[in-house]
């Protein structure tokens, strides 16, 4: 049945009994405007009679029966969904609404880094550990953008316990997302999709714009109506299609933390915004698109600024599709920064935008816009390029260092409910984060309680806060930052060290001396000794090398691939800074060049000191030479063809060592190889969740690099399960097929755990090892 949108049910209930000389001696207290002289003066006082409570006459936003309901039918309708839910504390309580009605306590999420902090909030509230997926960056505009369908399929496929995805479309900047094919994938898996459509609530009312959620079948869509549907600040809606999750789930989810007083103003403005979206939208949406384009022709002619447009964004390939209304300008060429150029804005020229990024303003064109609003954008932006443009160089930032994903050492809602301590934020870094910390607007979190605090995630605050921008944190000064509080672990320094290998699993040596405690350039070193590993070594806090079992995974990292191709001559090792790969590999005579690239020269030198069962070959073998560099950039900048091995000693997948886990770090790797050259990569461990993860992650890459990709195990007592993996990569040689034992065995090494039958036995995966890499 056609619905009839020239109807407005709240607003024209509410206009009635407004009029009417109703005594009232229920809330509001002002009692339709009798006190708050002033308030009345400014607003007028019809705003004042039209602020009323609930009753029989205009229905109740809980439990809607009369005129709420038939607004959310309209509603549901304009949208193209099964059901609406008018939201009065903004899209934030949409997206908790949706998190919360989706996913249990202990459930996974699926969702890109660039979510909003409400999302963060939600995880605590519901108790779901997320699952973070890399969205798609513009390096020139320094932006986010969304998720592609590879990614949410790769994430699905090393994760088959997601509860649910959430996506943010369009993003802050106007990305759009592929949603028709990612909520086709997901509902295929019976997956629920919730979208953060809280800057789109415009779409699907003009066919050159992107398409509603909704329309696609998202699950759950939450739609901020006052952002660009015109509606009062803070009104909201929720669009629910049926299926996955049923329509009582979100009204019970709803009515837990929605207020029993909404304000009938907010309501009133989303039911009249509706009517306008539908009647007018498209004609009004045309004069903005035609404005719009027009002005972004303009603003790409200025010197030293250039701004995205739909076509040839999309053509690209940089996103999905775009939202043309979005505004997004780069000033970078101007020498100065976004943040810089926002305030310029606004002080000089009396315009308020949306927000700034270090290289980018955004303006947000909408229904109050006009020919005369944007062309005043334009010249003041016209006028800025006069002042600015090559007076100064361009500014180079590093935007990368906050879009990187910190490693997530407990649940959102375990870290925030831990006990905490305050800590200046330049004394953070290696600590886990006991708070959300981030840049507003828009509101994405740098870091989430439960995340380690990293060097790059600390001077990019710093960064943001020297140039003036509104950071968010839980203390009143900036600078001191919420970490967890490990004295309650059972973990002081002075007698154990103690690394958390899971939330509930944690591992434990009794130490006899701290021997040393340094934060080097990149990270935090620490050397111990105890009765029973003697001298061990950790990075932030994470265990690197013990005396006592060191020598498993040399012999691993290395052995495997010489045995499989003894002829090998020229080694590149990335890493391994203790030293005990490169002394494995100068064992062999054949050798004649290692060059090892390890980023901190802080933990060569004092793996001297302290580790010389090592690093005794370090600086002593005329066929080593040491680089203090990036790895990846070292292999970027490499001859094809200029080694036969690559030994990936590498840290974890964050902090120094992550970009050593990427499309990008392989195929180097792969031109760097010789034809008959063999990659060794440092997998992690299929046991815990976190790190299977990573090691799925790790395999999936490089399985679509190499045409040979094998996975082998070794067990190592002081690592997170004691059950770890190696990753062989080639060209051309089968680590099993290939193996040369007799010619291995004849050169007569002495080896302590390594031997050419456990060679063999070692690619011989346990059969949960195996399922977890069938779909990789």
């Amino acid at each position: 049945m056609k619905m009839d949108h020239t109807k407005t049910p709240i607003l024209s209930a509410l206009l009635d009994y407004a009029k009417k000389d109703v005594v009232c001696f229920d809330v509001p207290g002002h009692k339709r405007g009798n006190y708050l002289e002033e308030l009345k003066d400014a607003l007028g006082e019809m705003t004042l009679r039209l602020d009323v409570n609930a009753s029989k006459t205009m229905d109740n936003l809980s439990y809607p029966t009369g005129v709420i309901k038939e607004a959310e039918e309209l509603i549901a309708d304009a949208f193209h969904s099964d059901n609406s839910f008018i939201l009065v504390n903004g899209s934030t309580s949409g997206v908790q609404y949706m998190i919360m009605s989706a996913i249990e306590n202990g459930d996974k999420i699926l969702l890109p880094r660039n979510v909003h902090k409400s999302a963060i909030n939600a995880l605590i509230l519901a108790g779901g550990k997320p699952v973070f997926m890399e969205p798609e960056i513009d390096l020139e505009y320094g932006i986010a953008n969304g998720v592609s369908l590879k990614s949410v399929k790769q994430a699905l496929d090393l994760n088959d316990d997601i509860k649910a995805i959430f996506l943010i479309n369009p993003t802050y900047f106007g990305a759009v997302s592929d949603l028709e094919q990612i909520i086709e994938l997901a509902h295929s898996r019976g997956i629920p999709v919730l979208v953060d459509q809280a800057h789109g609530a415009h779409f699907s009312f003009h066919p050159e714009l992107p398409v509603n959620a909704s329309l696609y079948g998202a699950d759950l869509v939450t739609l901020s109506m006052h952002k660009t549907g015109g509606s009062l600040t803070q009104s909201s809606v929720l669009l629910h299609n049926e299926g996955l999750i049923s329509k009582n789930k979100i009204r019970s989810t709803v009515n837990l933390l929605q207020t029993t007083s909404a304000s009938y103003l907010l309501m009133c403005s989303v039911d009249l915004a509706r009517k306008q979206l539908v009647l007018e939208g498209e004609a009004r949406l045309e004069k903005l698109l035609k404005l719009t384009r027009a002005a972004k022709r303009e603003i790409n002619e200025i010197p030293g600024l250039s701004c995205i447009s739909r076509d040839s964004y999309v053509a690209s390939g940089k996103s999905f599709d775009y939202d043309e209304l979005k505004v997004v300008v780069n000033v970078s060429e101007l020498g100065v920064s976004g943040f810089y150029i926002y305030d310029l804005l606004f002080s000089d020229y009396d315009i308020q935008v949306e927000l700034a990024e270090p290289n980018v303003i955004m303006a947000i064109i909408s229904f109050g816009d006009n020919e005369v609003s944007i062309n005043t954008l334009v010249e003041s932006l016209r006028d800025i390029s006069s002042r600015f443009y090559r007076k100064s160089e361009k500014r180079d930032t590093n935007i990368l260092s906050g879009l990187k994903n910190p490693k997530l050492m407990l649940s959102p809602r375990d870290a925030y409910y831990h006990s905490k301590n305050i800590v200046h934020i330049k004394d953070a870094a290696g600590l886990i984060s006991g708070e959300s910390i981030m840049i507003y607007p828009p509101g994405i979190p740098l870091v989430i309680p439960g995340e380690m605090i990293t060097e790059d995630m600390i001077e990019h605050y710093l960064y943001l806060r020297d140039e003036g921008s509104i950071t968010l944190n839980d203390d009143d000064d900036p600078y001191m930052i919420k970490i967890l509080d490990k004295s309650k672990e059972e973990n002081a320094m002075d007698l154990w060290y103690t690394e958390n290998h899971q939330e509930d699993v944690k591992f434990s040596i009794k130490v006899k001396e701290h021997l040393h405690s340094e934060k080097s350039e990149f990270q935090q070193l620490d050397f111990f000794t105890s009765d029973t590993f003697g001298k061990f070594f950790t990075l932030d806090g994470l265990m690197m090398v013990t005396e006592k079992d060191e020598f498993i995974y040399h012999d691993m990292i290395t052995h495997v691939s010489m045995a499989v191709n003894p002829n090998i001559k020229r080694v590149l090792v990335i890493g391994g800074g203790d030293g005990g790969t490169a002394r494995e590999v100068l064992r062999y005579p054949g050798v004649e060049k290692v060059d090892m690239v390890e980023i901190d020269e802080r933990v060569v030198r004092l793996c001297q000191k302290f580790l010389p069962l090592t690093a005794e070959k370090l600086d002593n073998d005329e066929r080593l030479t040491l680089y203090f560099e990036d790895g990846l950039k070292f292999v970027q900048d490499a001859d094809s063809e200029s080694y036969d091995l690559i030994l990936v000693d590498s840290t974890d997948p964050i902090g120094p060592g992550e970009g050593l886990f990427t499309y990008e770090f392989y195929n180097n790797c792969k031109r760097v190889l010789s034809e008959d050259g063999i990659l060794i990569n440092q997998h992690e461990s299929p046991y815990y969740s976190s790190y299977s993860h990573e090691m799925k992650r790790s395999h999936s890459k490089i399985k679509e690099t190499f045409p040979i990709a094998k996975v082998y195990q070794f067990h190592m007592p002081t690592y997170p399960s004691g059950h770890w993996l190696f990753g062989f990569a080639s060209k051309k040689y089968d680590p099993i097929a290939d193996l040369k034992a007799d010619e291995w065995n004849a050169l007569g090494l002495k080896t302590k755990y390594y031997n050419t039958d456990i060679h063999v036995g070692a690619f011989m995966l346990p059969t949960y090892v195996k399922d977890e890499l069938e779909n990789v």
